[in-house]
């Protein structure tokens, strides 16, 4: 599965995440140290609403 880091927009196989991050539900990945600590310090600028499943999301929901 494809995912996108939601900093650097960098499309990244969901085997090779570097890290991801929980907010609000959603389930975040990210493809560097760097994107996630982005995220980490201001995560609502970076977190988009839920998408349509038949649509590319950057999220995958938290189980």
């Amino acid at each position: 599965m494809i995912v996108q880091d939601p900093v650097c927009g960098r499309h990244i196989d969901l085997d090779e995440v570097y890290a991801s991050e929980e907010h609000e539900g959603w389930e975040y990945f990210f493809c560097s140290a760097v994107c996630h600590r982005r995220f980490r310090l201001e995560p609502a600028a970076f977190a988009s609403s839920p998408k349509p499943k038949n649509q590319h999301s950057t999220e995958k929901k938290a189980s």
